[in-house]
């Protein structure tokens, strides 16, 4: 008899555990954990504003301007290794972000540069943002 109410509990435990949906939901804490960063002393930086012309719908004379900002950063960590980090926008947004890390970082500052998911580990980089530490 105790066998029979054992394999029946142990059943039951069983089939619930297989409806059980898991929640699925991943948290931006979650992703957090994974992203990859580089922190050191922001050795020089180099912001170029670019601009240019391309045309509208193929016609020859009829164009339109073409904005983009590019920054790059050179920064050592403690233990000397020098990695450059660099972006390349031209939309509005990300224009405006780049040129806000541009006025207000200055050689010296000890950064925290976010590159995403993924560190290729290569001399140079893009970033995803800039902090201050």
């Amino acid at each position: 008899m105790k066998n029979i109410i054992l394999l029946v509990t142990c059943f039951a435990l069983l089939c619930s555990c297989a409806t059980t949906k898991p929640s699925g939901k991943i948290t931006q804490q979650d992703l957090n954990m994974f992203k990859k960063t580089f922190e050191g002393t922001l050795l020089s930086k180099k912001f170029e504003p670019f601009s240019r012309e391309e045309s509208v719908m193929g016609i020859p004379f009829w164009t339109k301007p073409i904005t983009a900002n590019y920054l790059q950063l050179t920064v050592m960590d403690k233990n000397g290794k020098v990695r450059k980090f660099y972006d390349y926008s031209e939309e509005e947004n990300r224009k405006a972000e780049l040129e806000q890390y541009n006025n207000e970082l200055l050689t010296g500052d000890i950064v925290i540069i976010d590159m995403g998911f993924i560190d290729e580990g290569n001399l140079e980089e893009l970033f995803d943002s800039v902090s201050k530490k």
